[in-house]
């Protein structure tokens, strides 16, 4: 533990002050303070690892996002489902995108008396379901405790049997 850490780059290191060591042996506990003295560490970790945006994630390459899916495994820090979710839903995406023309042929296959209207709409309402059971997945995802992967998969999954049972009851 420190009181202040501070990044030094010409070293690539940090300085700690007024720290804290904590070891522990078995049952034995000892601490080692440095009161008022300075201690340089090297830790695997640099200041843009302490970024606040939200996007982040989403603008790294893959090459990045893998890299720091392999730094956070390590780290244990709490950030891991946010970056699984993004690399599952990169991976996943274009399944979503064939499991929307599916419903879309499904809806526009009806011939109905009065026109496209009615078929259209149901099209974007599904459409906006499907992006609304997409977000709230990624909320619980990150939030809730579901597994990235099953939240990826969920609103694809749902839909694409809902496309399916669409494309077997429309007319041929």
């Amino acid at each position: 533990m420190a009181e202040s850490i501070a990044w030094d780059s010409t070293k690539r290191s940090w300085k700690l002050s007024n720290y804290t060591i904590r070891n522990i042996d078995g049952l034995k506990e000892t601490f080692i303070t440095g009161g008022d003295k300075k201690k340089d560490t090297i830790l695997d970790m640099r200041p843009d690892d302490f970024s606040a945006y939200d996007n982040i994630y989403e603008n790294l390459s893959n090459r990045e996002l893998s890299d720091k899916i392999r730094k956070e495994s390590i780290r244990g820090s709490g950030i891991m489902n946010d970056l699984l979710f993004e690399q599952y839903k990169r991976y996943l995406q274009p399944l979503s995108a064939f499991v929307l023309t599916l419903i879309g042929v499904a809806l526009s296959s009806r011939k109905v008396r009065g026109g496209v209207g009615l078929p259209l709409g149901i099209g974007i309402f599904l459409s906006f379901g499907y992006i609304v059971l997409n977000q709230f997945a990624k909320m619980f995802s990150i939030k809730g405790g579901i597994p990235p992967l099953f939240a990826v998969l969920l609103p694809t999954i749902l839909f694409g049997i809902l496309g399916y049972v669409l494309l077997k009851k429309a007319p041929k």
